[in-house]
């Protein structure tokens, strides 16, 4: 591909990932190509259709959790192994609000395409690692950890003031809940000073 035309088709990826994220997957596409600055015939011959550019966005993120992934194995340790890839992952699904989604949606329009194998196989390394150096409970699996990113990357929902205490206390008490037992509770962060003046709201306020 000519450099430009490399340079409209990620253009369109990452205004794609912004404008899918503020209007849904099934937003219009010649509302995308305005946001990416080129013509409805250049978006189409990048991305033939919605699913095509799905597609784009899913291979990007993987490539990012292959990335996490790669790194976490080359960790000695199963536990500081299995606390790269919660905190990793999670700020990536904080970062680009559409993972989720998309992931969901690929699921469902092309079954068979599962690079997300390649992850599953180091959850399950870095889970039986954790569990035979005896610093996770026996039970942990696989499912828990895919889990714990959907779960904390949550707190994007709350008001902003409240988004990086939160994050830090309910990490600390996943993490524990992952332990082997018994074990001493980790320190939570403090609270705000003002969070029962101020009644302990924490969901997001609307405009």
């Amino acid at each position: 591909m000519r450099r430009d035309a490399v340079a409209n088709r990620e253009r369109i990826i990452d205004t794609a990932e912004v404008y899918f994220a503020e209007n849904g997957l099934d937003a219009p596409m010649h509302a995308l190509a305005a946001a990416a600055k080129v013509g409805t015939g250049t978006l189409y011959r990048n991305f033939a259709s919605q699913e095509h550019l799905w597609r784009a966005l899913y291979d990007r993120h993987i490539a990012l959790f292959d990335d996490i992934a790669e790194r976490a194995l080359q960790i000695e340790s199963g536990w500081e192994a299995l606390e790269l890839i919660v905190d990793e992952s999670t700020q990536v699904m904080i970062d680009r609000r559409i993972v989720a989604e998309v992931m969901r949606r690929l699921a469902i329009s092309d079954p068979d395409y599962r690079p997300t194998n390649r992850w599953v196989g180091t959850l399950r390394t870095v889970a039986e690692r954790a569990v035979e150096e005896g610093m996770a409970r026996p039970d942990l699996t696989v499912a828990d950890l895919s889990a714990a990113p959907l779960m904390l990357s949550a707190v994007q929902t709350a008001a902003p003031e409240n988004r990086a205490w939160l994050a830090r206390r309910m990490r600390t008490l996943l993490l524990d809940g992952m332990r082997a037992h018994p074990h001493e509770a980790t320190p939570l962060a403090d609270l705000p000073e003002d969070f029962y003046e101020r009644g302990a709201s924490i969901v997001k306020r609307l405009p």
